[in-house]
């Protein structure tokens, strides 16, 4: 929702495009992306943030207010990346900050999502590569790899590891939250983790 419109915002190959959820014109575009886009987009706050590195390394991010035609190389770009962007997982942006992996890898930068000032990146230690997206909730980051580790880091100028949790599994896709459950697809199982009966 941006000024009281519904917009359908897709990062795909050379381009990021926003259409009119009401009648699917184009409302802007902005070139940029490399071919073979898999990390979705994210907005807050009246921007919008896309990245992607396959053979080319890119990240976008754009104000929506006034976004109009072909914004390409224009002053609604706010700031932008050529190096350490993500590939397979999506971005995080949680509280105005970016969270996102360097191509699928265990190196996790942070970013002011409105200035592109980088405070990372952090080296993962201990943990694989990266095909879930991160996610959040109560100022925790959750980060779970293809070997079955997820990490748990605070939501801080300096973040720092809360926990290591491991499951004897395989994992590709996001976790999912809701309420106070996590819910992890694996390769042989679907879990999900949360509170106990004693409330916990």
């Amino acid at each position: 929702e941006h000024a009281g419109k519904s917009q359908v915002i897709i990062s795909a190959t050379h381009a990021i495009r926003a259409y009119d959820l009401a009648t699917g014109r184009v409302i802007w575009s902005c070139g940029g992306m490399p071919n073979n886009v898999v990390a979705s987009p994210v907005a807050q706050e009246g921007i919008v943030i896309a990245g992607a590195s396959y053979v080319r390394k890119s990240m976008l991010a754009i104000n929506l207010n006034g976004a109009k035609g072909d914004i390409t190389d224009t002053n609604k770009i706010l700031w932008r990346r050529r190096t350490g962007t993500p590939y397979v997982p999506s971005l995080l942006l949680h509280k105005g900050t970016l969270y996102f992996f360097h191509h699928y890898q265990g190196f996790l930068s942070k970013v002011n999502g409105f200035t592109g000032k980088d405070s990372g990146p952090f080296r993962l230690e201990g943990m694989g590569n990266f095909y879930a997206s991160p996610v959040a909730a109560k100022d925790r980051v959750y980060l779970t790899d293809r070997t079955g580790n997820t990490l748990v880091l605070s939501h801080e100028d300096q973040p720092k590891p809360l926990a290591r949790n491991r499951l004897n599994d395989a994992f590709s896709a996001s976790p999912a939250i809701a309420g106070k459950a996590i819910f992890l697809r694996g390769k042989k199982f679907l879990y999900c983790l949360g509170a106990g009966t004693d409330g916990d």
